[in-house]
């Protein structure tokens, strides 16, 4: 909820009508999400001028933009013991309020915000009355939770204060598009005419872009971006967004590009470490790694960046610095509360004591990370494989099932394993139930469908034919493909066993002996068919069953 609204504040940026350059710049730094510089100048000149009003106002809104809470708070509580009558940090407080949930306290500091404006011995000036509103109707709609009524109001009342300034038309811009939904026509609307006053206003077209991103039209968000960095290559938010969009559409390269020009722009320890993270999701370990180191260098009490160097370090398969990185953010975790764990730390930690042979100390760890996140599939695959590999084919089963249960869509390679877990841990019905999803994808789903239904067999040395059309399936699909029948040659030859075993049984020698022949002509040297094609009642038979023509015919 916290990043919605400064995504949204950092375009408001409603710029405060003050005397001289410096302040004016200060301003254009925050706007522009350089808070450190915008923060260090500010405090500068309010050492100069410690009761005015709008330069406590500007500290506090650097910081929450900043997304200092509790910092902003406290200026705005300043600027209000230095300066009572002015309604600029009433507002303030109420915004803080409103992000913080505190609906009460944000209700009445916003009262009193609107109770000094409309007191007229207070004499407050038309541009801070107009600012003071604007900024409580971008309060309003900038957070999940929204008071569009109320906002439209403040809009309202600011629009007749001055209905020249551009701000204005942004807001109102703003409160059509999230009124309105998908339709933007309104919205639109308000945000050209914002440009018919200002052309050169980066916000607006920053603000088009992501209007246009969160309906998911991409293009001409795109569009937008790249027209704010054409009116002010030094338009820092545009770059950011403009970069979130392409790694969001899967230009990475492209999007690591315009994450460079923003830091860039603003080059700091807070940006370098946005940088470093920003690189880990998008998956470029390598790249990650030492933009992550850099960022640790300047702010080692950030776990966050413990956290990803860890990651990042296993996924490169340096497990030695993974090991390093990952028990310093379980430390740093530890001290400063931050951030919340979750099952993916454990998750690595788990297979970092894994590669290091602690195989029981790894299973509880395993299991430490699953209650925090028992949505964390590749846990429970990484499990499956482990007891598979250890022949505990039962906890196999049961982790497999785990996956199929918690992925939304199971694929037919997970029903797959899942088969081959219950077929060894002799639950050869439920092994059965599972290969028949998986052998649309897999061709010898159904050859273990066969092997399955065969141990289903009241006797295997009699068998009814339980196996039968599922090896017969099996067969008339490797036969069509030479590099499926080369692919499963192995398991195409035990089905030709089966069926002349089968047809033994029953008595049919011609069958049987064509089924032993199909494995003489895939192994010339098998024993098993050698000596069945040496029974008499065989040698006395034809063997031109057609036995691939039968196969056929159940794929059919």
């Amino acid at each position: 909820m916290k990043k919605s609204f400064f995504l949204f504040a950092l375009v408001a940026g409603i710029s405060t009508a003050m005397n001289g350059q410096t302040k004016e710049d200060a301003i254009r730094k925050s706007t522009n999400e350089r808070y450190e510089a915008a923060d260090a100048e500010l405090k500068q000149l309010l050492s100069k001028d410690m009761t005015n009003a709008e330069l406590h106002h500007a500290v506090g809104d650097n910081y929450l933009y900043w997304g200092e809470l509790d910092q902003a708070e406290e200026a705005f509580k300043a600027g209000i013991n230095a300066a009572p009558t002015s309604p600029l940090n009433y507002a303030g407080l109420g915004r803080v309020a409103w992000m913080k949930g505190n609906k009460a306290v944000n209700t009445a500091q916003f009262d009193k915000a609107v109770e000094i404006m409309s007191t007229r011995s207070n004499k407050v000036p038309k541009h801070i009355q107009q600012m003071c509103y604007l900024k409580m109707a971008e309060a309003y709609m900038a957070m999940d939770t929204k008071e569009l009524p109320k906002a439209l109001e403040y809009i309202n009342a600011a629009m007749l204060i001055n209905d020249a300034n551009p701000e204005v038309y942004i807001q109102l811009g703003d409160y059509y598009g999230y009124r309105d939904g998908i339709n933007l026509t309104n919205a639109m609307m308000q945000y050209n005419k914002a440009i018919e006053l200002d052309p050169k206003s980066t916000r607006t077209y920053l603000r088009k872009g992501m209007r246009y991103r969160g309906m998911d039209n991409w293009d001409e968000a795109l569009i937008y971006y790249n027209q704010a960095i054409e009116i002010d290559p030094t338009f820092a938010p545009a770059y950011r967004e403009k970069a979130e969009l392409l790694y969001a559409a899967g230009r990475t390269k492209q999007a690591i590009e315009s994450y460079e020009k923003y830091m860039e722009l603003n080059n700091n320890c807070r940006v370098q470490q946005r940088f470093g993270i920003f690189i880990y999701t998008a998956d470029d370990y390598t790249r990650a790694i030492p933009e992550l180191e850099k960022a640790v260098s300047c702010n080692g009490e950030n776990a966050t960046l413990y956290r990803l160097l860890g990651y990042s370090y296993y996924e490169t398969g340096n497990y030695e610095k993974s090991q390093q990185n990952m028990d310093k953010f379980f430390e740093v975790q530890a001290r400063t509360g931050k951030p919340a764990l979750i099952g993916k730390d454990f998750g690595y930690k788990a297979r970092l004591q894994m590669k290091s042979g602690q195989d029981s100390l790894a299973i509880l760890t395993y299991n430490d990370a699953l209650k925090l996140d028992a949505g964390f599939v590749d846990l429970y695959n990484e499990l499956a494989t482990y007891y598979y590999a250890k022949k505990d084919y039962v906890k196999a089963s049961e982790n497999y099932e785990m996956i199929v249960t918690k992925k939304s869509k199971p694929e037919p390679l997970d029903y797959y394993y899942l088969g081959k877990a219950r077929y060894y841990s002799g639950a050869y019905q439920l092994a059965d139930a599972a290969f028949e999803k998986a052998s649309a994808m897999y061709p010898d789903g159904n050859f273990w469908r066969g092997k399955s239904n065969n141990k289903l067999e009241a006797n295997e040395d009699a068998p009814v034919g339980l196996g039968k059309p599922y090896f017969e399936k099996f067969i008339a699909v490797c036969i069509e493909n030479p590099k499926t029948l080369e692919a499963n040659k192995k398991n195409v030859i035990e089905a030709y066993r089966y069926l002349g075993f089968f047809y033994f049984v029953q008595k049919n020698y011609d069958c049987s002996k064509a089924a032993w022949l199909k494995v003489m002509e895939l192994d010339p040297a098998n024993e098993k068919a050698k000596v069945a094609l040496s029974d008499k009642d065989l040698s006395a038979a034809a063997g031109t069953c057609n036995l691939i023509g039968a196969a056929q015919e159940k794929i059919d």
